[in-house]
């Protein structure tokens, strides 16, 4: 059906708001097309200043920065382009130095480009700087022109990249209604282009006298007779041209295509690409056949996965991609012969169900994205021998994968690591879990999503909402009862009565142990109450809400930790400041997370950035989010009706304005 409604125009669809803005985008495009093009408006820029104001300051770039600056050429007018893309893609190309970090020099890179003016950064809703950008159309339309004298990719006469056939070492995949030069029979695409340049041509070069078109009617009435005659020997004699000619194409393809070093998919849908041409590209460098746009709305498929056997001969090949693309169910087994691979992308790749265990023969691989490929289910054992993986997102934790979290400690360079876990079984809360991702030394980002698990929860309490009416007082003063518990040793018997109330609990406590034991130590009764005490103190609302125990300090170094979709009221034992020391941006989406912990009064978050996100059990106001979080810099809360009185704009977001 996606296939289907491709095809069809806008006007026949359906009128949602989605389709309505596409509508509104076709038509303002079509009314754009009326005007003249600026790629092809060359006196307009050599009259005016603008052209060699952008001269110099294009020339003040350096090498490596100008074919950085280049890349933006393919993408369409007012096109957002990821950072994450342009690094990748720069990796890639070898397009920055691999002695320094990926992120601070493609960022230095971007800020020098937007300081020169050659591209904008695009804005969020809230006013902060996002982490795409985009180029003016008037700016663009002359790095077309660089581009197109570098032979950075092949352009037409409108500045639209095109699949032309011999012209660039690094070419693109664009939507075509008429045969390409990847078709199985490359003469059916040199006729359709000379036919279109036939076309093309003016009326005035084509058109004949009158009296000579009569002269011809009748010449080819006499020699209709003897072209018959010479029919079968012209078939023949044309068969064998064809054949040739056919041949020496198929010869300047293949050899093309050796010498191919980029392979980038614009706008194509479907990108199949023929199984006899794909093995012929053994020199490239990046292989791009995914969706390069944030949003899905260019539906991508393939039906035959046959062609991505011909991999094994891309020894070369640095940068993978196939974001987005449905229809592969398993990759072959022929991917662990990249051994040069640095980059592998198959983030929502919506029908991937298996990796295969050649996986493990990437030696050189320092990111793999899995990420929103939500029929995985399984990974192998096997990603563990990744020794220079730095990024790992989207790995499963379910009960039935091979692989979990203990094999991936041999991964002594993981800096970054987002996990999807599937397995109700899988907790976080003890502090146990803590000391599985001390044991990643380098890990600085750690982001934790809960699906089936968590899911599965939230639906048996739905099941069951009369067991949430039963509770009791007793069940009420369950935190303080284990305090008892661990420190006096009494029996919580679920009564209100066996259990005092809070505000005499130290009292009771001891009156209680004094009634156990007829020899006890005034001395113990003291220390248990001074434990009590403080206990009390570290579940008072005021420093937002009942914190356990806090854990003694451990060697994890996280930034950023983010957790999604949180099954359980009570927050992780190790969720303190005293254990998270480094920590600088703290996210909560989603989830059942009754309140953020700290262990005492005297403790503070480090946090610059908070982000809240559909949090309806957390109860606070903007006092306390102050007193928690002196150092914070940036509040972003969307839908958590209970955390009030935010200085908080229309979007939810607030930023701390430096005189």
């Amino acid at each position: 059906m996606t296939k289907v409604q491709a095809q069809l125009p806008l006007l026949h669809q359906t009128s949602s708001s989605t389709e309505a803005r596409r509508l509104l985008t076709t038509t303002s495009r079509e009314e754009a097309s009326k005007l003249p093009s600026p790629y092809q408006a060359d006196g307009t820029f050599e009259k005016g200043s603008f052209l060699k104001d952008f001269q110099d300051r294009y020339e003040t770039l350096g090498k490596r920065e100008k074919l950085c600056l280049l890349c933006f050429a393919i993408f369409p007018e007012n096109a957002e382009v990821s950072e994450r893309l342009l690094r990748f893609w720069w990796e890639g190309e070898r397009l920055r130095p691999e002695s320094e970090s990926d992120k601070k020099t493609v960022n230095e890179i971007l800020e020098e480009f937007v300081e020169r003016g050659f591209i904008e950064p695009v804005y969020k809703r809230s006013g902060s700087k996002g982490s795409c950008y985009k180029m003016h159309p008037i700016v663009r339309c002359l790095i077309v022109r660089h581009a197109k004298e570098a032979n950075f990719f092949y352009y037409d006469c409108k500045g639209y990249p095109n699949m032309e056939f011999f012209k660039s070492k690094k070419i693109c995949l664009v939507k075509s209604e008429g045969p390409s030069w990847w078709s199985k029979d490359v003469l059916a695409f040199t006729k359709a282009r000379e036919q279109a340049q036939a076309q093309a041509q003016p009326q005035a070069e084509q058109g004949k006298d009158k009296k000579q078109a009569e002269a011809e009617t009748m010449t080819k009435e006499k020699k209709q007779k003897q072209k018959q005659k010479q029919k079968q020997k012209l078939e023949d004699q044309e068969r064998k041209e064809m054949e040739k000619k056919r041949a020496a194409l198929e010869t300047t393809r293949a050899k093309y295509l050796g010498n191919l070093q980029t392979l980038f998919n614009v706008s194509k849908q479907f990108p199949e690409l023929p199984e006899e041409l794909f093995p012929n590209m053994k020199n490239i460098d990046v292989l791009y056949l995914g969706r390069w746009e944030r949003t899905a709305e260019r539906h991508m498929e393939v039906v035959d996965v046959n062609f991505l056997r011909g991999l094994k001969n891309m020894s070369k090949l640095r940068f993978f991609s196939l974001q987005g693309i449905s229809g592969i169910k398993k990759l072959p087994n022929s991917i662990g012969m990249l051994q040069n691979l640095r980059i592998l992308d198959l983030k929502a790749c919506d029908t991937l169900e298996e990796l295969p265990e050649e996986v493990g023969l990437l030696k050189m691989l320092s990111y793999l994205d899995l990420s929103e490929s939500y029929l995985l289910e399984t990974i192998p054992k096997d990603l563990s021998k990744l020794s220079k993986l730095k990024v790992l997102k989207g790995f499963i934790i379910s009960s039935n994968s091979p692989c979990d979290l203990t094999h991936l400690t041999t991964l002594s360079e993981l800096e970054k690591l987002s996990i999807s876990i599937h397995d109700d079984k899988f907790s976080i809360k003890e502090e146990e879990s803590i000391k599985q991702f001390s044991k990643f030394k380098p890990l600085t980002k750690l982001q934790i999503a809960w699906g089936a698990g968590g899911i599965k929860k939230s639906a048996d309490r739905a099941k069951h909402p009369e067991d949430k009416n039963k509770t009791s007082e007793a069940s009420k003063l369950w935190p303080t009862a284990k305090v008892l518990e661990k420190y006096l040793k009494l029996p919580f018997l679920g009564s209100s009565k066996s259990v005092p109330k809070k505000g005499n609990v130290t009292v009771a406590a001891a009156t209680a142990k004094a009634g156990q034991d007829k020899n006890g130590d005034n001395a113990k009764k003291k220390k248990s109450g001074a434990v009590l005490q403080s206990n009390v103190h570290a579940n008072n609302k005021d420093q937002g809400g009942r914190s356990p125990k806090p854990v003694l300090q451990s060697e994890l170094k996280l930034e950023k930790l983010d957790i999604r979709c949180y099954p359980d009221k009570e927050p992780p034992k190790w969720l303190v400041p005293k254990t998270l020391t480094h920590l600088k941006r703290l996210y909560f989406r989603c989830g059942e997370l009754s309140h953020i912990p700290v262990a005492n009064r005297d403790e503070r978050w480090n946090v610059e950035t908070l982000r809240l996100k559909y949090l309806i059990n957390i109860k606070m106001d903007w006092k306390q989010v102050q007193k928690q979080f002196p150092e914070l810099k940036l509040l972003e809360k969307v839908n958590c009706p209970q955390i009030t009185f935010c200085p908080c704009d229309a979007s939810g977001a607030w930023e701390l304005k430096q005189a």
